[in-house]
């Protein structure tokens, strides 16, 4: 399959993640089949789907008219067979539960073309599992989108173990026909690059609040009063709680129990209090945007502690070969999560303080993750500069080779 032959894209799952991408796809020219369980996912999707762009012609972005045209190209269906049957790529957007993704694989496998990609926006878990269920799996790949789908430009390519070079190509110039960036993980581990760089500071923030050294509200006070337009447990609640568990709970599983989710985050799930989906979660949403009291702040967090400990799991991935440049985990976080500094300036500030300070966090916190890694004492500082600009002169070769036969 090449990129110039795809005209049809199925997106299997019509949550936020499923018609952003959805829409995504629309909007640069796809017909995309968006398959859901229940006509009323579906509607609730394409409504969702019109308020997103009338906001874009609101801003300028798109013409008036040219909203129903987008909406034209997205075509809701029940039916598997009349979502594959036409499609040369496949995204798979249903939610972070292992065993159902491994039965969408299976009937993806069984009604695409044979020739098809399939692709899962998983934030977290095994393509090389997935992948294990078909038997294309030389077609599988990880193409994992942020939200929001429209605003973030980062989408990592991940690699499973059966991925082949033509797949890894494929997905890419797909990233690049959306007008993204795409971020290759040449490893399959589990969060890939920016939800796995992320995790540390997640266990960081569960350990502050059990320990009641600060409260949810004082920490995204601190982050709102520095420019950040939400804080960790603001935005964790806007991704939703129960999503936040799986991600939590599978790197517990995989990598260490130390990533476990928190007693206190369980019992709000307990209760039915997932975040912005369900009004409530560690806020209140059931008026809009909770409100944070930017008076009620506290000095007991250093908010670079959380940078801190992504550093450290950031140098894991560069020492494991996990990516292509090591500044393309900069290139990834800035591109995905709205931190455009990025993480490794602490680096290059002083690393003797950051080891001492990650020694001290480990000690205090009683979390061994924490503690720095050897290569963090002699890792070269990664410029995302510098791999932005290798991963653009590789395309400008990519391009050129392909004009030129």
């Amino acid at each position: 399959m090449k990129i110039t032959d795809l005209n049809n894209v199925a997106v299997i799952g019509a949550g936020d993640m499923g018609h952003g991408i959805a829409e995504l796809c629309a909007l640069n020219g796809y017909n995309v089949y968006l398959k859901d369980i229940g006509q009323k996912f579906l509607d609730r999707a394409k409504n969702r789907i019109r308020e997103s762009l009338n906001i874009l012609a609101r801003k300028g972005k798109l013409k008036d008219d040219n909203i129903e045209t987008v909406l034209g190209r997205i075509i809701p269906t029940l039916d598997y067979k009349q979502a594959l049957e036409n499609c040369g790529l496949v995204i798979e957007a249903v939610p972070e539960i292992m065993s159902l993704k491994k039965s969408v694989f299976i009937e993806l496998d069984f009604n695409l073309p044979k020739s098809a990609v399939i692709a899962t926006n998983t934030s977290n878990m095994s393509i090389t599992e997935l992948a294990s269920q078909i038997k294309r799996s030389s077609q599988v790949i990880g193409m994992h989108f942020f939200n929001p789908v429209i605003l973030m430009k980062a989408i990592e390519i991940i690699r499973g173990n059966d991925t082949s070079n033509e797949t890894m190509k494929f997905a890419e110039d797909f990233a690049y026909s959306l007008h993204k960036l795409p971020i290759p993980v040449l490893k399959d581990v589990p969060g890939f690059i920016v939800n796995r760089v992320l995790a540390p500071s997640s266990v960081l923030l569960n350990k502050i609040i059990e320990k009641k050294i600060a409260t949810s509200n004082q920490i995204d006070a601190n982050f709102r009063k520095i420019g950040q337009p939400m804080g960790p447990f603001e935005l964790m609640d806007y991704v939703g709680l129960d999503i936040y568990k799986h991600g939590a709970d599978y790197f517990a599983q995989k990598i260490d129990p130390e990533f476990k989710s928190p007693k206190w985050v369980n019992d709000l799930i307990n209760e039915g209090k997932l975040g912005k989906k369900t009004d409530y979660g560690i806020y209140d949403w059931s008026s809009g945007r909770p409100t944070i009291n930017l008076e009620d702040t506290t000095e007991k967090v250093d908010s670079k502690d959380l940078l801190l400990v992504q550093v450290n799991e950031a140098a894991k991935l560069i020492e494991n070969g996990v990516v292509e440049y090591p500044g393309d985990i900069d290139l990834a976080i800035q591109n995905a999560t709205g931190n455009v500094s990025g993480i490794f300036w602490l680096l290059k500030n002083d690393r003797e303080y950051l080891i001492n300070r990650l020694n001290f966090i480990a000690d205090e916190m009683g979390v061994e993750i924490f503690r720095p890694i050897e290569f963090l004492k002699e890792m070269t500082i990664p410029s995302a500069r510098k791999a932005l600009k290798a991963r653009k002169k590789k395309r400008k070769e990519q391009e050129n080779q392909k004009n030129n036969k």
